[in-house]
């Protein structure tokens, strides 16, 4: 064998381990990133109950008001409701946009159903006065259901502008 192969050889392990960057394994930062809060969509389960994209909206033209942009999949076999939600500790109102619909009380949620709010949906969960987080701050959020419990989960405070531009508190 050539001594060039050899020398290649021998410094190939010390070469990956080199190359790998920062610490490999259970405790790297890249593997911890992933519970923690990184920005908006804050993602959830209660239950069987999932939480998705969670984002309060706040818009300027409303002061005092935001609405809650979430997406809510029950991933279980039984129906399961919606019946309480606070934002930042305001107690939120369920809203729709079709005055038919009775969503004041709470919202069922079909079991393999996907609920979304305020995104393209005429369902909202609002705090339509007293709302005063500043934007870019993470909010408590509380959502209640009647068979999956209560979610607390601290969720990111954005403008509506850009991809949430027209989002509003109510419909």
């Amino acid at each position: 064998m050539k001594r060039s192969h050899l020398a290649a050889t021998l410094l190939l392990p010390v070469a990956v381990l080199s190359l790998s960057a920062c610490f490999n394994g259970q405790a790297a930062t890249t593997t911890v990133q992933a519970s923690m809060n990184s920005g908006n969509g804050v993602q959830a389960k209660q239950g069987d109950i999932r939480i998705e994209n969670a984002t309060v909206v706040r818009n300027a033209e409303e002061p005092g008001a935001a609405t809650l942009l979430v997406r809510l999949i029950n991933v279980g076999l039984e129906a399961d409701r919606l019946t309480y939600a606070t934002i930042d500790g305001k107690q939120a109102q369920f809203l729709a946009a079709d005055d038919a619909m009775d969503v004041a009380s709470g919202i069922d949620i079909a079991p393999g159903a996907s609920i979304g709010f305020a995104y393209e949906s005429d369902l909202y969960i609002s705090v339509l006065e007293g709302f005063d987080a500043e934007v870019s701050t993470y909010v408590p959020l509380e959502l209640g259901f009647a068979n999956a419990g209560l979610a607390k989960m601290s969720v990111l405070t954005v403008p509506a502008t850009g991809y949430y531009e027209g989002i509003t508190a109510r419909p």
